[in-house]
């Protein structure tokens, strides 16, 4: 489930404006806005976020006594994460007898219009095949099952010296490595899905990679995007705050779902996106954050070395059995 805030003010001299304001299909207002509103509104699951509000009752008698009637959009918040209105809204000024149509970026919306904010498209659904992975550990029944990407597999490190490995070490659980070197979320939720169906575990614990990594189906054929890319540009300019807010909503009705067959915990290297996630719902699956800068890289100076994988197993442990 996807829950959006929106906050308004209204600032007129004699008539107030109408506005209806449409969110991914549903309709959230439609009425005269006579004093300042915050709006609360459960929204389904979707691919694409989109707000509309239309301002209505700006009259030629308004405009020629020359009063007043503003809608300023103050906020709008999505699943806990503030959208970045200012940068990305458009307001189309529409049917004003009295002026040209234009296209204004304000959030204040003083003429007759359509206010908008569209952000990129983005899913969780994905894919995965088994017969084309390269994970470390046999894939079977365990006490604790790591997903990830590479940072979870451990390039450029010895098997021992894995996060995984080393929290299998520290806690004596049964502990398998399930990482997959380039992965993304988009092909780490179908994993998880496939092997809940199929084995048992009492926790899994997910370490995810960026959000701006995922699969893109390109010409027909299902491709890994990395984090920079020429395909994420939209993502790119729009920033991580609308990725996770748009993300967040399902990713939480997942974990909700995959909880009821076994406990799931969700983490993050990436120190912006943790912040992120913990302003939303899944703040209830997380485990605690470690930051990877203060330690020594592995060989290839990119990916988590060795003694950070010991703390983060140390952290790990402690977070599932409360030492």
């Amino acid at each position: 489930m996807n829950i959006v805030k929106i906050s308004l003010s209204t600032n007129y001299d004699s008539v107030p404006a109408h506005c209806r304001i449409e969110c991914c299909g549903d309709v959230i207002l439609d009425s005269v806005v006579s004093k300042d509103t915050e709006l609360v509104h459960k929204i389904g699951l979707f691919n694409q976020f989109d707000i509309r509000i239309t301002k209505t009752g700006k009259t030629p008698e308004l405009v020629k006594k020359n009063q007043e009637q503003i809608i300023t959009i103050k906020n709008i918040n999505l699943n806990g994460i503030d959208l970045k209105i200012q940068e990305f809204g458009e307001f189309r000024i529409r049917d004003n007898p009295y002026m040209d149509d234009q296209t204004l970026q304000t959030s204040r919306l003083h003429l007759n219009g359509r206010w908008q904010l569209e952000l990129p498209k983005r899913s969780l659904v994905g894919t995965f095949d088994l017969s084309g992975i390269n994970v470390r550990d046999e894939i079977g029944d365990c006490d604790i099952a790591c997903f990830g990407c590479s940072n979870t597999w451990g390039s450029f490190l010895e098997y021992g010296e894995s996060w995984p490995a080393q929290l299998q070490q520290i806690t004596g659980k049964s502990t398998k490595n399930y990482g997959i070197q380039g992965s993304n979320i988009n092909q780490i939720i179908p994993f998880v899905d496939h092997y809940i169906k199929n084995h048992k575990t009492d926790n899994i614990i997910l370490y995810l990679p960026h959000t701006f990594r995922r699969q893109q189906n390109v010409n027909g054929k299902i491709q890994n995007i990395e984090t920079v890319n020429d395909q994420n540009r939209e993502l790119i300019l729009h920033g991580e705050e609308h990725s996770v807010a748009v993300l967040s909503g399902a990713l939480h009705d997942w974990l909700e779902k995959v909880s009821h067959d076994t406990n799931i915990y969700l983490g993050t290297y990436q120190t912006d996106e943790y912040k992120l996630y913990a302003k939303t719902a899944l703040k209830k699956f997380m485990i605690p954050f470690l930051e990877a800068d203060d330690y020594y890289k592995a060989s290839d100076n990119l990916h988590h070395g060795a003694e950070f994988n010991r703390d983060f197993a140390k952290i790990v442990h402690n977070f599932l059995y409360n030492d």
